[in-house]
């Protein structure tokens, strides 16, 4: 019961930067749909939309939301996986399935980072995707991450997000389509045939390898992404010491305080870094410097929203649809 761990037991620094996380990340998305009707004329076509996420907690709050709003003003037309950070690939699509069933969206395909590589020459194999940040791509897609090595593999981490697909397969309608390894249609696939199909806009909250490998394969594809909205980073932080002064004893031990990074397991010797960044450096840069108009919403926004005693306690108290109630056990 979340309100009986919030009052008698510690958050930790996961749940905390989760808790603020999801609702800024929620409220961001909220602002880019707002901006995106309010240019719609009356009579004129869905604006479409692509969402690339890791499928951490806060990305299918999100996407719960972005399927709320009228299809007749904003399309959701595809969903891609990054596998290389909070989620694993057959747990996250069949994630995905069970929320696009329960909101009778079963038409938006479902891409997850796929089979192939990158030469030793430099050529990058059609289907290369998220399962390894670029710069540790090979031969082969699959194999250890130093990136995901900073997300815990127990409390607090991937742990926590296996608990959720335990809730899922418990309170979720169950739809008919599964995740099939090999035979599932990779982030690659949906990116050339979404984009291909016409204007459309990115929104990524989570590390950036499809969408980077996609802009690297297929530079004459860009004109058609309108716009990419990226959830990650930081850019203005105040407490280069953590939080311990210059002149400070040896004894001071560095916190996260102020305006910081979110990476709390390596904080001391990163408190900059960002997860959503973090999880693959080179690809952030390529998509950044991509070209494309770019909106980032980082740490800087997400430090400002409180999330207290008082929050959950009233998001108890409004279980009014399927969705919140399905979120507040998440």
């Amino acid at each position: 019961h979340l309100s009986f761990y919030y009052k008698y037991s510690t958050l930790t620094n996961r749940m905390l930067l989760l808790g603020i996380r999801c609702w800024v990340l929620v409220s961001s998305i909220a602002v880019v749909v707002l901006i995106i009707i309010g240019g719609c004329a009356e009579g004129s076509r869905p604006h479409r939309i692509l969402v690339d996420t890791d499928v951490d907690t806060d990305d299918f709050f999100a996407l719960l939301y972005l399927l709320k709003f009228n299809a007749s003003q904003f399309q959701l037309e595809g969903i891609t996986i990054s596998a290389n950070a909070w989620t694993s690939a057959g747990h996250a699509v069949n994630h995905i399935y069970d929320l696009l069933y329960m909101m009778g969206r079963d038409d938006v395909a479902v891409g997850v980072g796929g089979e192939g590589g990158i030469l030793q020459n430099g050529t990058i194999l059609p289907n290369v995707g998220g399962y390894l940040p670029i710069v540790e791509q090979g031969m082969t897609t699959v194999g250890g991450c130093r990136y995901r090595g900073a997300i815990p593999v127990g409390l607090g981490g991937r742990l926590d997000i296996d608990a959720n697909y335990g809730i899922r397969k418990a309170f979720l309608p169950q739809g008919t389509r599964k995740y099939i390894p090999l035979q599932q249609p990779t982030a690659q696939q949906v990116l050339i045939e979404k984009i291909s199909a016409g204007p459309i806009t990115l929104l990524v909250i989570g590390a950036h390898t499809n969408i980077a490998i996609f802009l690297m394969n297929n530079p004459h594809l860009k004109k058609n992404v309108e716009h990419i909205y990226i959830m990650g980073g930081g850019v203005r932080s105040s407490n280069p010491t953590g939080c311990c002064p210059k002149n400070a004893s040896s004894t001071c031990v560095p916190m996260q305080c102020g305006d910081r990074g979110n990476m709390f397991t390596d904080y001391n010797t990163n408190p900059y870094a960002e997860f959503n960044i973090f999880g693959d450096p080179f690809a952030a840069y390529q998509v950044i410097h991509s070209g494309i108009p770019v909106t980032l919403v980082p740490l800087d926004a997400t430090n400002t929203i409180p999330i207290n005693e008082e929050f959950f306690d009233a998001f108890e108290k409004s279980q009014d649809t399927y969705e919140a109630h399905y979120i507040f056990k998440s």
